[in-house]
């Protein structure tokens, strides 16, 4: 079964050199092709400008749908432009490699935030998050509380209340210590409970596939949450769950993603010499993609 995809190239920040590098390595591969770019100034048909901070680049996806939906496409590839995805990948393969369906949608990999067993600031931010943000009036633009909780099941997320280190940063100070140190205090006196005000969840959110079904209301819970200040990487994965039927992850896969966070990680690049040539013609086979890729540090003559 081949699929109609839109790929929706997705910038941080400024970069238009990147416009062309990134039209050559992928219109072999898809036919339509847009890009998100903040504050773009050109005149590229499928340069879409959007304004928004890029913490919160879900606001990128709301504001550009007007400009990238079409109906004729099954399936929105969202990617970023520092992300290069496993050339086996392209308008014809992505069903079969995602384990796709037309109603499916696509993230890497579910972060349950009362499970994660390292300091994560995302659990801090979960913990401080606000659906009533003064200026931002959503309340109404998304699913409530309850509803909210019956999506998070249908996918088999369970949601329990945080640990006292996952809803409080760190201290590095002696003040800090010492309120940090009462603070624990008065939980452990309290057995207070840190449940989330909203239900969320976290999520690697550089490679995102929506469907067509889901798009629009994806979309509108995506420009909400960049609304009321909520970080991408809880943002996304929660109005995915908040607006699809089905997900597919990485868990579900033979091909893995592979960021590249340390100079441990980064060496998987060493054989390709900063060369885009040689990596998209030798690309290791089993990786899904490789984040990040900084083309301005690479030879991409292809």
């Amino acid at each position: 079964m081949t699929g109609r995809a839109a790929l929706v190239l997705v910038y941080n920040h400024r970069y238009e050199k990147n416009i062309e590098i990134l039209e050559r390595i992928y219109a072999d591969r898809f036919s339509h092709i847009y890009h998100l770019m903040p504050f773009y100034g050109g005149t590229r048909p499928n340069v879409i400008p959007v304004y928004e901070n890029s913490y919160r680049f879900q606001g990128y996806m709301a504001q550009g749908l007007r400009d990238y939906f079409d109906e004729r496409y099954d399936h929105y590839l969202f990617v970023a432009d520092d992300l290069i995805l496993n050339p086996v990948i392209d308008e014809h393969t992505y069903l079969e490699h995602l384990r796709l369906t037309p109603e499916a949608s696509f993230l890497p990999k579910f972060v349950i935030l009362h499970e994660v067993d390292h300091w994560w600031p995302r659990t801090v931010e979960a913990y401080k998050y606000r659906v009533d943000l003064l200026g931002a009036e959503v309340r109404n633009e998304l699913p409530s509380h309850e509803e909210a909780m019956t999506a998070f099941k249908r996918h088999g997320l369970e949601l329990k209340p945080l640990k006292f280190s996952q809803a409080f940063p760190p201290q590095f100070t002696a003040r800090g210590r010492v309120h940090q140190l009462l603070r624990r205090v008065k939980h452990c006196l309290k057995r207070t409970k840190y449940t989330l005000s909203y239900p969320l969840v976290g999520s690697y959110s550089d490679f995102v596939v929506v469907s067509a079904q889901s798009i629009r209301q994806f979309c509108r819970y995506c420009g909400a949450f960049a609304a009321t200040d909520l970080f991408v990487e809880l943002a996304i994965p929660t109005a995915l769950v908040l607006s699809c039927g089905r997900i597919v992850t990485e868990d579900d896969l033979a091909l893995q993603g592979r960021a590249l966070w340390t100079d441990e990680d980064r060496k998987v690049l060493d054989p390709f010499g900063v060369q885009l040539k040689t990596l998209l013609a030798a690309f290791p086979p089993t990786y899904l993609y490789l984040h990040p890729i900084k083309l301005s540090k690479w030879n991409t003559a292809l």
